[in-house]
């Protein structure tokens, strides 16, 4: 899978860019303010609709009115074009592929997927959990069909019984809502744990690459309850809790994946630098994973990240990235500081004050 050409129309400062990336390594180069990192979020606008860089699409909008377009032309592991197409104006988003609406973001997600890599990107590792649960669901919704739909059923179950506990005097233990997070959350833990296992010789293997001072890697898995006891139980053993507070406190979407080195959490010692390489190690694992699992490629966007590498570690990282023969979208204020492999047919972009041309 790679996106064949690119059109946007009113997005911030790019108001008409038509490219057509090459289907392996793309470089995006231009001073800061140019409408780099605008490109990288049209892409990122086409295959999630939603914006990494702002909560309201509205300030999206180039000129802050009249909406914004971007379409897209996917070619398919048979080199079979398939359009797809975000469309804003007055508050609301139109969602296109293969010539009919979509209703269903998940629908966007599956037919253009892809990972974003920032100078921010770190943080997954000394934040709070949710942006690692989010990091391992992406995978998992990938290339397990029955995620979704036991996610949605937790979830739906969840608010019911949110909802009940804020009403007092409502709420009786054993409800059916309760029945359904036991199912839906027993098919989400066991999910996520496949998963990790495929994951961590990947993961040790890039980071081997990388950060080699890191031996022993592991990744120790919470699952959002004492492991030495069912959901059920957890579920009866806080009730009172949850009454009082309002909300469920147990369950899959209070979980948790700490990344460690020989046995302690990498956030602990790990200095800048190497948060950053494993940040990138983890990165390339759920890439290398999603290609082994659905003989397909992800799409990957890395927003001005050489800049914070040293130069044996860009010319390592850029390296790996043209080995694993995904489409690699990367945007740098200097294109000397890439080290693009000698073999590779690269597509060069130069982007001053919204305009985009093709070198």
């Amino acid at each position: 899978m790679s996106l064949s050409t690119l059109h946007i129309k009113n997005l911030r400062n790019l108001a008409d860019v038509h490219i057509e990336p090459a289907p392996c390594l793309n470089i995006i180069h231009g001073a800061n303010g140019s409408g780099k990192t605008s490109l990288l979020e049209a892409i990122y606008l086409l295959g999630r609709a939603k914006s990494f860089r702002s909560a309201h699409l509205r300030i999206v909008e180039g000129n802050g009115k009249g909406g914004f377009m971007v379409f897209g032309q996917i070619s398919n592991a048979a080199g079979q074009p398939q359009p797809l197409g975000i469309h804003y104006e007055g508050g609301k988003v139109q969602m296109r592929a293969d010539g009919r609406a979509l209703t269903q973001t998940s629908e966007l997600v599956t037919r253009l997927p892809l990972l974003l890599m920032t100078p921010d990107s770190h943080k997954i590792l000394t934040l709070g959990p949710r942006q690692r649960r989010r990091f391992i669901d992406w995978g998992v919704f990938h290339v397990e069909h029955m995620f979704m739909p036991a996610w949605r059923r937790y979830h739906r179950a969840l608010r019911q019984r949110n909802a009940s506990l804020r009403a007092p005097g409502r709420f009786v233990p054993g409800e059916v809502w309760d029945n359904e997070l036991h199912e839906a959350a027993g098919q989400i833990d066991r999910l996520r744990r496949d998963y990790l296992q495929q994951f961590l010789p990947l993961l040790s293997r890039f980071v081997e690459k990388l950060l080699p001072v890191y031996q022993d890697i592991s990744l120790r898995y919470l699952p959002g309850w004492a492991q030495d006891i069912t959901f059920r139980e957890a579920l009866t053993r806080s009730l009172e809790r949850d009454r009082l507070m309002g909300y469920t406190h147990k369950g899959p979407h209070r979980a948790d994946v700490l990344i460690e080195a020989e046995g302690k959490p990498v956030q602990d010692h790990a200095s800048g630098g190497q948060q950053k390489l494993l940040m990138c190690a983890l990165y390339l694992a759920q890439a290398a994973l999603f290609k082994a699992r659905t003989q397909r490629q992800c799409l990957i966007l890395l927003d001005d990240l050489p800049a914070e590498l040293d130069a044996e570690h860009r010319h390592k990282l850029m390296a790996l990235l043209y080995e694993m023969g995904a489409q690699v979208m990367v945007t740098t204020t200097d294109k000397e500081l890439l080290h693009i492999p000698q073999d590779a047919e690269a597509g060069w972009f130069h982007v001053e004050h919204g305009v985009v041309v093709t070198q």
